[in-house]
């Protein structure tokens, strides 16, 4: 049975699916180069069938998500405008509220009766049966399903889907049930993303910035400013936006969050963000019946690694796992295992990795490579070269493998160094045009992880595609400095020879040279552009990095003029 999964959304993307197990997984932004790009992701379609070596007349059936809803549930909105009109909140502020609710009900039943619509129909006159699932239910598959346990519960959050913001659902063998959600204006999604607009980055996408600014401040004076935005509904378990206190609003662009927060640095604003996103969440899982839990994670919310940690931390919860694509790019592979399981009556294989994306032939390398005017050679053991660079203290681009499908770069498409050097944060970012407030994120020797993290039971799914953070030893603040946070915690890949192979050889040879266990991976691409896919994207970004050396494929490339290594 050969499955095609579709999601249009932000980060559209396309997967294949063969009798219950995933054969490839791309997004259309890798290809397009365009970020965060959404439509029907026509080129990845046709680039899922050509790894999985079919035409599209064997497929079989499509998945997608995009309910049959016609329009919003007004009844969520009216609950608002009620508590915004009864609050004592000044009547002009009640006015501008109450608007707000008001303007976001038209732009959701705009998306209901048309765009969405037109997806579907567009994705029918493909002419194949098409089954179709609730966004956060395709979510809570890639949850559940990709994790491979028997038993979970399973937690989505994001800013909005058709069908709402959040989702909670039992899940066992084959079935997953819902058992709460929270409505598509209660959205933990919308209030960390008005932060980020608030403090001047782009939401939906700069979250990251915001999560590392968080750790740069402890007093957290906005907290009492803050924290009466959302809040934990304990009878229903669900998340709540609190429009009546005055501040919240369910969409990015908020004047009253603007003008409540200017007398704060930024700083301090993201810390008391974060602090609050933490405190709902937990009080959510406080409440859960049960003990000793696994917990599935889905949803652009938890793309969040420090929440992930606090999760994980939490006394109720035994492991947790985060799909590795946990944005609305994942919802491909969520529909898709849905289609299987109700087909079939059968769970479909566990996401065992996430490098199903496309490979690159060393045809097409040599070829790009003969265009350029760099220096390149075939090197019999490149794994070793890279490692000899890197203890040499060399920065290295890898583009080797099938590319990663998710947010991540795990190694096949990365900048490599050494993660000694405190400063190559700033040189690095520089050098890629980029701006950010965490530290890269550290690939670690899954034989060595006892000594450099704290508390790791219970996070190791995540740690194998870098979703989770971790309180860091003394050895690893010693001796990796560059991958460390200033609230000593690091957000690592853990490497293993089953999991990554190349990358294991690379690490096990480093640590021969250099005693260490611990290197810089970060994700090959300039900023704002998406992670490199191709030849011709790996060797644009080099060109344009200035890098000097770059191993793709089996070739070692210097960004010199053409003559022998």
């Amino acid at each position: 049975m050969i499955i095609l999964g579709i999601s249009f959304l932000a980060d559209a993307s396309a997967c294949l699916l063969v009798n219950g197990k995933i054969i490839a997984a791309i997004s259309e932004e890798r290809i397009n180069r365009e970020k965060l790009w959404n439509g029907i992701p026509h080129q990845s379609i046709e680039q899922v069938l050509k790894i999985g070596g079919v035409s599209f007349e064997d497929i079989d059936f499509i998945a997608t998500h995009g309910t049959h809803l016609k329009k919003p549930d007004i009844t969520a909105f009216q609950s608002a405008i009620h508590k915004i009109k009864i609050s004592q909140l000044p009547p002009e502020l009640k006015k501008i509220q109450i608007t707000s609710l008001e303007e976001r009900f038209d732009k959701e039943e705009i998306i209901f009766t048309s765009r969405t619509p037109e997806y579907i129909d567009e994705i029918k006159q493909l002419g194949k049966k098409v089954f179709i699932y609730e966004h956060h239910q395709a979510h809570a598959s890639t949850a559940f399903f990709g994790s491979g346990w028997e038993h979970s519960y399973v937690l989505t959050a994001d800013g909005w889907g058709e069908d709402g913001s959040n989702s909670f659902w039992n899940a066992s063998g084959n079935y997953i049930k819902k058992i709460s959600s929270s409505s598509t204006i209660d959205s933990l999604g919308y209030f960390y993303g008005s932060i980020t607009k608030s403090l001047g980055f782009i939401p939906h996408r700069h979250e990251g910035k915001i999560l590392g600014l968080a750790a740069y401040d402890t007093k957290q004076e906005s907290y009492d400013t803050i924290k009466d935005m959302i809040s934990f509904d304990k009878q229903n378990l669900r998340f709540t936006g609190n429009a009546h206190n005055g501040i919240y609003k369910p969409t990015y662009v908020n004047p009253e969050l603007d003008l409540a927060i200017t007398e704060f640095t930024r700083e301090d604003v993201a810390s008391s963000a974060q602090r609050r996103l933490e405190e709902v969440i937990l009080d959510f899982l406080s409440e859960v019946d049960d003990d000793n839990i696994n917990l599935s994670l889905a949803g652009g919310i938890f793309a969040n690694v420090k929440v992930n940690q606090r999760i994980k931390d939490h006394p109720k919860v035994s492991k947790v796992y985060v799909f590795p694509n946990m944005g609305d790019g994942g919802l491909s592979i969520g529909a898709a295992w849905l289609a299987y399981s109700e087909i079939t009556e059968r769970r479909p294989d566990p996401l065992n990795t996430a490098l199903i994306g496309n490979n690159i032939s060393e045809e097409k390398i040599l070829d790009g490579l003969k265009k350029t005017n760099f220096r390149y050679k075939k090197i019999k053991s490149i794994n070793q070269k890279i490692a000899e660079l890197l203890a040499n203290g060399q920065v290295v681009a890898r583009v080797s493998g099938c590319m990663e499908f998710g947010p991540r770069a795990l190694g096949n498409r990365s900048i490599l160094y050494r993660a000694t050097d405190n400063s190559v944060n700033s040189w690095l970012n520089k050098n890629l045009n980029r701006s950010e407030f965490m530290p890269f994120a550290p690939m670690t020797l899954i034989d060595d992880v006892e000594k450099y993290y704290l508390n790791i039971d219970g996070g190791r799914d995540a740690a194998k595609y870098m979703t989770m953070t971790f309180d860091c030893s003394k050895k690893m603040i010693d001796e990796a400095p560059a991958t460390v946070h200033i609230d000593k915690t690091a957000r690592p890949q853990f490497i293993s020879k089953k999991d990554y192979p190349d990358m294991y050889e690379i690490l096990s040879e480093y640590k021969k040279l250099t005693g260490l266990s611990n290197i810089v991976n970060t994700s090959f691409n300039m900023h704002e552009e998406p992670i490199v896919s191709s030849e011709h994207d790996a060797i644009e970004s080099f060109t344009k990095s200035g890098l000097k050396w770059m191993a793709l494929g089996s070739y070692l490339v210097e960004n010199k003029e053409k003559e022998d290594i």
